[in-house]
């Protein structure tokens, strides 16, 4: 399991906290509780070079879809602040385990 899939389960379990601890946002926390999970089992499970590449697009475009709600505010700012930047963070992630060439077959 690369960095970035550990990365990826830690924010899926601070989405769980905040759903246990019913703060936040209930749906978009469960959906990316299942999102983060996922990906990082399907990600572990091919190990390829390609899986971390569309993964890393997957973050990208997570990100693009947190920018317009940065700027223009309202109660999911933060929020969607918080989203952008770990998005980055995985997505950069993700290309340094591609280019590292992890071939786990």
């Amino acid at each position: 399991m690369s960095a970035a899939e550990v990365l990826r389960l830690a924010a899926a379990a601070g989405h769980v906290v905040r759903l246990v601890g019913r703060r936040g946002t209930p749906v978009l926390d469960g959906v990316l509780v299942v999102r983060q999970t996922v990906q990082a089992a399907l990600v572990t499970r091919a190990g390829s070079a390609d899986a971390h590449t569309a993964s890393a697009v997957v973050d990208l475009l997570h990100g693009a879809s947190m920018v317009p709600v940065v700027l223009l505010g309202g109660r999911l700012r933060g929020f969607a602040a918080v989203q952008l930047l770990l998005a980055t963070v995985l997505a950069g992630s993700e290309v340094a385990a591609a280019g590292r060439g992890r071939h786990r077959r």
